[in-house]
C-alpha cells in the first residue's frame, strides 16, 4: 500500500474540501467602470448590465443614485430620494455569500434592506438593516439595528470609514446569518434566522430576489457610500427531487366507512421540497346555479370602517376572505367563481347646514385590483388564477362595486382566497366590515406589504367584522369532499419524507364509483405538478352493521312527515330496505317522507358526538 505522510494527508483534504465547496461568483461591481457623475441603474442598464434598478423600476430618475470619486476610488453615492435596488434573480435554492462596504459621512444615516419579493411598496422583507438609526425613524449615532426573523440586534456604527457587510443566505438549509466587519477588527456574526420568514417573524418563503440601498430619512441626515458589492454562490447549483408512493389510490369501502391511506414524500434531490396538495374532484357541466361565496352577515346593518391613521402619504394594502375547500365543497365544488363584488362606504361628516360632506377614500388615480389566489405554502395565497383591475373613479360608493373576470376561476377543490388592492388617502377610509362578529382568519385578513403573509383583523380581540367581499360563482356542482388531507401543505429537508393521510369517507354517498385527483404542487422545476388518481368503488352497507338504540319516531307508519324524538341531531340518513341511501337531512328532527314509495325505509340517526343509530320507518299512504 502507498504511504501517505500526515502533511500530504492534509493537504489532500484540504483540496478536497475546496473542490466540494467550489464557488462562482454571479455579481461583481466595484463600479470603477462606469463615469463619475453618471445615474448608477441608468448607466448600468446602457453596458448591458442587469442587476440595478430602482423602487420603482426607473433607471435615470431621482430614484437613480450617481457615481461618485471617493479620494480616487469610484463607488455609488446615495442621498436622501435615491432608492437603489440591486436583483439577485429570485432564486430559492442554493447558498449565496452578499459583500459589500458602506461608508457613512459623519452625522449622516443609512439602511439596506433583503427582499424575499421586490415589488415596489409591495415588496415582502427579508432583513432591515439600520445604520447610525435604531428604526426607520429613530437616529442613533454610533448604533445600528439588524431586524429579520422576529429578532432584534444592535452593531456599533463609525463615521467617514468603510464599514464590510457579509450577509450569508443557504435556502437550502433554511438559514441566514448576518455579519459585520468594523474597520480594523475582525469580522462576527450579529444574527442567525430562518431564511423563510419575514423581518416580524412571520412566514415567508424561501426566495432571495432582491437588495434595496435606501437613505431613510430626510435630506439632511441620509446620506452614504456603498462599493465592492460581489454575490457569490458556494458549492453550485442544487434542487429538490420528489418521489411519491404510491402513484395511486384504488379502493373500495361500504357506506358510512372511512378509510386512511398514507402517501408518503421523499426528498433525494440537493435543496428544500417544498409542495401544497388538494383534492380536484373537476367541474360540473351546464350552469344550474349562480350564488355567492361570502362570510357577510346579511342580518347586520351597521357596517364598520377600519383604516390606518396619521398616514404621511397614501397606503396601498390588500384585503381578502379566505375559502378553504371545507366551506364550499357541499354547495360549489365544481363550479366557477365568474366575480367579485366589494362594497365601498363613503364616511365623511355633516357641514354646518347639515349636509353630508364625503371625507377622502381611495387615492385619486390609483387603480383598485380584484383578485382570486390559488393554494399556496404555509395557508398563504399561491398563484393568482384571476385579476381584473378598475380605476377608482370606477367604483361604485355606498352599493356593491362588481367586477366580472376574464377567465373564471374553476373551484374544483384547492383553496382559494378572494382578494382586494387598493390605496387609501391620507386619512381615508376603505376597509370596511359587516360590523358582525368575524370568521376570524377566513373573512378579515389584510396585509399591507404582498407576498407577505395576512394577518387577521380581528385576531387581536378588537372584533370589526368580516369585510363586504362576496364572490359570485356559476355552474353544476359535483360531488365533493369524501377524500381529505391531513396536511395541505410542507416542506422537507434534504433526504427526509413526509406523509399526507388521505382519508377516504362514504358517509354521505351512494352505491357507484368516484374518481378525483390528489394533486401537489412543488417546486421541483422539471415536475411542478404531481397528480396521484383517486378511484373509490362505495359498496351497499347492510342494516344489520349499524346498532340499534331505540328512538320514538311518529307517526310510523307514515304518509307523510315523522319526527325523531331525539337530541343534537347531527344528521339523519334515509336508506331503503336494500342498504341504498336515498337522502341525508341536516341538524333537525323531522323528515318528510311524502314523496317515497310505500315500503319499509331505515334511518341512521347520527347525533353530534358521532353516536349512531338505525331505526325502521314505514311509508303506507
Amino acid at each position: 500500500m502507498k504511504k501517505v505522510s500526515l502533511l500530504m494527508l492534509v493537504a489532500m483534504l484540504f483540496i478536497g474540501n475546496v473542490k466540494a465547496q467550489e464557488t462562482q461568483i454571479l455579481i461583481e461591481d466595484n463600479f470603477e467602470a462606469y463615469t463619475v457623475g453618471n445615474k448608477i441603474a441608468e448607466e448600468a442598464d446602457a453596458a448591458g448590465i442587469d442587476w440595478w434598478t430602482t423602487w420603482s423600476d426607473a433607471p435615470g430618475s431621482a430614484e437613480d443614485g450617481v457615481i461618485a470619486d471617493l479620494e480616487g476610488n469610484k463607488c455609488a453615492y446615495l442621498t436622501y430620494g435615491n432608492d437603489q435596488v440591486l436583483l439577485l434573480g429570485g432564486t430559492s435554492s442554493g447558498v449565496y455569500d452578499l459583500e459589500f462596504d458602506i461608508l457613512i459621512p459623519e452625522g449622516k444615516n443609512g439602511y439596506f434592506n433583503i427582499l424575499h419579493d421586490f415589488n415596489g411598496g409591495n415588496s415582502t422583507w427579508a432583513l432591515e438593516s439600520h445604520l447610525h438609526m435604531s428604526s426607520s425613524s429613530t437616529s442613533a449615532p454610533g448604533q445600528g439595528a439588524v431586524v429579520a426573523g422576529g429578532l432584534n440586534e444592535t452593531i456599533v456604527c463609525v463615521y467617514d470609514e468603510w464599514m464590510h457587510f457579509r450577509l450569508h443566505v443557504d435556502t437550502d438549509a433554511d438559514i441566514a446569518q448576518y455579519y459585520y466587519t468594523l474597520p480594523g477588527e475582525e469580522e462576527v456574526m450579529v444574527l442567525e434566522w430562518q431564511w423563510s420568514t419575514d423581518t416580524g417573524g412571520a412566514a415567508s418563503s424561501r426566495v432571495l430576489d432582491a437588495m434595496d440601498f435606501f437613505p431613510p430619512q430626510n435630506a439632511s441626515t441620509s446620506e452614504f457610500y456603498l462599493d465592492n458589492f460581489k454575490c457569490t454562490r458556494i458549492g453550485g447549483e442544487t434542487a429538490a427531487e420528489l418521489n411519491i408512493n404510491p402513484t395511486e389510490i384504488n379502493e373500495t369501502i361500504k357506506q358510512e366507512e372511512t378509510k386512511d391511506i398514507t402517501i408518503t414524500l421523499e426528498n433525494t434531490g440537493t435543496s428544500i421540497a417544498e409542495y401544497s396538495a388538494y383534492v380536484d374532484y373537476g367541474v360540473g357541466e351546464g350552469s344550474e346555479v349562480l350564488d355567492v361565496l361570502s362570510y357577510i352577515n346579511p342580518n347586520s346593518t351597521q357596517p364598520s370602517g377600519v383604516g390606518w391613521v396619521d398616514l404621511e402619504e397614501p397606503l396601498t394594502f390588500e384585503i381578502a376572505s379566505y375559502f378553504p375547500a371545507s366551506t364550499y365543497a357541499e354547495t360549489a365544488m365544481g363550479t366557477y367563481i365568474t366575480s367579485i363584488a366589494y362594497q365601498f362606504i363613503q364616511f365623511g361628516e355633516n357641514d354646518a347646514d347639515g349636509n353630508f360632506v364625503p371625507g377622502p377614500g381611495l387615492e385619486e388615480g390609483t387603480n383598485v385590483i380584484f383578485r382570486v389566489y390559488g393554494q399556496g405554502q404555509n395557508g398563504m395565497p399561491g398563484a393568482v388564477l384571476a385579476e381584473k383591475a378598475i380605476s377608482e373613479s370606477e367604483v361604485v360608493w355606498n352599493d356593491y362595486t362588481l367586477v366580472t373576470l376574464d377567465e373564471p376561476v374553476a373551484l374544483t377543490g384547492s383553496d382559494v382566497y378572494v382578494a382586494i388592492e387598493m390605496t387609501q388617502a391620507i386619512d381615508g377610509t376603505v376597509m370596511i366590515t359587516d360590523g358582525s362578529p368575524a370568521v376570524v382568519g377566513f373573512g378579515d385578513l389584510v396585509r399591507q406589504h404582498m407576498g407577505s403573509a395576512y394577518q387577521s383583523l380581528t385576531s387581536s380581540g378588537s372584533d370589526y367584522g368580516n369585510w363586504l367581499i362576496s364572490a359570485v360563482y356559476e355552474g353544476t356542482p359535483v360531488i365533493g369532499g369524501y377524500a381529505s388531507l391531513s396536511k395541505s401543505y410542507g416542506t422537507i429537508a434534504i433526504g427526509a419524507t413526509d406523509n399526507v393521510t388521505v382519508t377516504l369517507d362514504s358517509e354521505e354517498l351512494i352505491e357507484g364509483t368516484y374518481e378525483a385527483t390528489l394533486v401537489f404542487n412543488t417546486n421541483i422545476a422539471d415536475n411542478p405538478v404531481i397528480e396521484v388518481p383517486i378511484t373509490l368503488e362505495v359498496t351497499p352497507i347492510s342494516v344489520s352493521e349499524i346498532s340499534n338504540e331505540a328512538y320514538n319516531i311518529h307517526p310510523n307508519p307514515t304518509s307523510g312527515k315523522v319526527t325523531v324524538e331525539a337530541e343534537n341531531i347531527s344528521y339523519i340518513a334515509i336508506y331503503s330496505s336494500t342498504g341504498q341511501l336515498m337522502n341525508v337531512v341536516m341538524n333537525t328532527n323531522v323528515v318528510d317522507m311524502s314523496a317515497y314509495e310505500n315500503g319499509v325505509y331505515f334511518f341512521n340517526v347520527v347525533d353530534n358526538a358521532g353516536q349512531k343509530s338505525m331505526q325502521r320507518v314505514v311509508v303506507a299512504k
